[in-house]
């Protein structure tokens, strides 16, 4: 019977955590290079995409999970996780001492 998910109850998904927000404020604070601006860019999106998700299972009506916010609250999220990651993209990176990304080792006489 539970073959065709008949008599299945819907799963019930993961709350988004309350400190999502300012986790990821203190996190955009604390960017020193490129790879932390990566980082937490990258995390910013992927709970976006949760959240996005969770909107969308509420609007299309799924009985297949049951969603612990309300739209409302769903929407608030979101909207501060996309002004997070405008803050996460307007950090600017300074180099050490302005020196490259990468260092390359060129040849004698090959210098550019």
């Amino acid at each position: 019977m539970g073959l065709f998910g008949l008599g299945k109850s819907p799963k019930k998904l993961k709350k988004i955590p309350s400190d999502l927000v300012p986790y990821i404020q203190i996190e955009t604070e604390a960017i020193k290079n490129s790879n932390d601006k990566m980082m937490i860019s990258s995390y910013c999106i992927s709970k976006l995409d949760i959240v996005n998700w969770y909107i969308e299972l509420l609007e299309n009506g799924s009985d297949k999970y049951i969603v612990p916010h309300s739209k409302a609250q769903l929407e608030t999220i979101r909207d501060q996780l996309m002004e997070c990651h405008k803050q996460i993209m307007s950090v600017k990176i300074k180099n050490q001492n302005d020196r490259p990304l990468m260092d390359i080792k060129y040849p004698k006489g090959y210098e550019g």
